[in-house]
């Protein structure tokens, strides 16, 4: 085979990728590669379609090949930093993407490549930046406006986030990902009947489009239309985001009586929406036979005894199921299944327990005539809206000034280091670093008088085991929360604080605040 012939079939083998035919293009790269294993763009290119159909170590093996035939070309370390990408290695694939920006200064997709890395890390400055380098080098780059958009969002800088969402639209108008940017912007901005429209736009654009579909489904849950909301929603699994590490080669449970058959109900999300829906186990096991719950470790001796779990397993990453079973469903899809409306949410409360002999040491460990109030002021940093939902341990200081209150911190992780800063303004005993589990949160929840948090999974935690708690809230709200009401049909004993601005936690405290000294006078709410 002659060098110009390999050129001409690895051209039409690229053209046939461009196109999708990733099978035809595979079998001429073979072809090509069979009479010359060294050709380095033949190489690449099969590295890219393995990329694509998701066989990311053979991607890299041959990329790593192609390369190290051919360091010099900028598309190879570019592809290279897509796979990294794929894999979770989001600094290995910006050395990449780096690389291939040293090789062509002008490479306008690795600067913005490295920009979406440095957006999925929440480095929002550093990403935007890279945004802005594509945009000099190549101004109707409509794709770099709307990441903008989204890095912009993400900082709360709402009306810039939507001028550059205009911007991409007005480059691009058939352009569906901008109309997805849009409507969860004008969602946070309290626009939820122009969010839904605009999400409708991208599917009309787009009808596949399993992001705007899930956000979709999720603007509707907000404002309470949730039939057309769970089927929406319900793309959730399609996107991306999807965290869920496991395929399962056996039928999605699609409600149906399953008699003498095992069904496995898999966990999703974070721990508060696992905590949220547990609730629907005991209708599942009344479909059927045997019912098998995979749940996150720190939730297993939570639920250990749970009505309609037959079998607790932990879940894992790496694990291969060692149990056998017939069907299986997400555990987030039992309220589509059961067709579940606001008149219809299994509410009744409580549905968990704290363990008794956990529950009696803390019942000594708090003994006080005092009125005991458990606080939580941040959820996880990782959480894409972290940044609004979760507050400083500043903004209880007023709580602690109510006489006759006692305040207990429930916090972990990073955010609870807050307290020793604020030691010497503000009474409280921070519990976090003595609970270990959920377990040990539920015993001391089990002595509390009251549960004042933000929105995370201990607030859900509360409400599942039917104590008293107050929720506070940011302006715009997961959907769960939905809008205009004090309380949740989710969980009757839970009154809700919601923001009355954007940001404006102060008016919130204020209120919560009031509200807790006319209760601690009268003693109200006592367990």
């Amino acid at each position: 085979m002659q060098q110009t012939s390999a050129c001409d079939i690895v051209k039409a083998a690229a053209q046939q990728f461009e196109a999708g035919n990733l099978a035809q293009a595979e079998g001429l790269c073979r072809e090509v590669l069979h009479s010359d294993p060294d050709d380095a763009a033949a190489l690449h290119l099969s590295g890219a379609i393995a990329y694509k159909q998701g066989r990311y170590e053979e991607a890299i093996e041959l990329i790593q090949e192609a390369l190290a035939r051919n360091r010099r070309v900028p598309q190879f370390h570019n592809t290279f930093g897509a796979v990294l990408r794929a894999m979770g290695k989001f600094e290995e694939a910006i050395v990449a993407y780096e690389q291939a920006v040293s090789l062509d200064a002008e490479y306008t997709q690795a600067y913005h490549n490295m920009g979406n890395i440095l957006l999925l890390q929440g480095r929002y400055a550093a990403a935007i930046e890279k945004y802005e380098r594509v945009i000099s080098l190549e101004p109707d780059f409509a794709e770099a406006y709307n990441s903008i958009a989204i890095a912009l969002q993400y900082q709360g800088e709402y009306a810039a986030a939507i001028e550059k969402c205009n911007q991409a639209m007005s480059l691009k108008t058939d352009y569906p990902e901008a109309h997805n940017t849009i409507a969860s912007i004008l969602t946070k901005v309290g626009r939820c009947t122009e969010a839904i429209e605009s999400y409708r736009r991208a599917l009309r654009l787009k009808p596949d489009y399993a992001e705007a579909h899930s956000n979709l489904g999720m603007a509707l849950l907000l404002t309470g239309r949730f039939e057309e909301g769970w089927n929406e929603y319900g793309w959730r699994l399609r996107t991306e985001k999807a965290a869920y590490p496991h395929r399962h080669h056996v039928p999605c449970w699609d409600g149906s009586p399953f008699e003498g058959k095992r069904l496995l109900v898999h966990y999703e999300q974070g721990f508060g929406d696992n905590i949220q829906f547990i609730r629907y186990l005991p209708m599942v096991k009344r479909r059927g036979g045997t019912v098998i719950c995979e749940m996150p470790a720190p939730l297993i001796g939570l639920f250990r005894g749970f009505a309609g779990i037959d079998e607790l397993i932990p879940a894992s990453a790496e694990r291969v199921f060692a149990t056998e079973f017939d069907l299986y469903v997400p555990l987030l899809e039992l309220p589509r299944i059961f067709k579940t409306t606001l008149d219809t949410i299994p509410g009744g409360v409580p549905y968990l327990y704290a363990d008794p002999a956990k529950a009696r040491h803390w019942r000594q460990r708090l003994a006080s005539r005092a009125f005991k109030v458990g606080i939580i002021w941040a959820g996880k940093p990782a959480h894409p809206e972290d940044r609004t939902r979760s507050c400083h341990l500043r903004n209880f200081l007023r709580l602690s000034k109510i006489p006759g209150l006692a305040l207990f911190g429930l916090q972990k992780g990073d955010a609870a280091g807050q307290a020793e800063d604020l030691a010497g303004e503000m009474a409280m005993t921070n519990l976090g670093g003595e609970l270990n589990d959920f377990t040990d949160t539920a015993a001391v929840i089990e002595n509390l008088d009251l549960v004042v948090s933000v929105d995370t999974s201990v607030l859900h935690l509360a409400g599942a085991m039917g104590r008293p708690a107050w929720a506070v809230l940011p302006f715009s709200p997961d959907w769960r929360w939905m809008l205009d009401r004090p309380d949740n049909p989710w969980y009757p004993t839970m009154r809700l604080f919601r923001q009355r601005s954007y940001g404006d936690w102060e008016d919130v405290f204020r209120r919560v605040s009031q509200e807790l000294q006319m209760l601690v006078a009268g003693q109200g709410l006592r367990a």
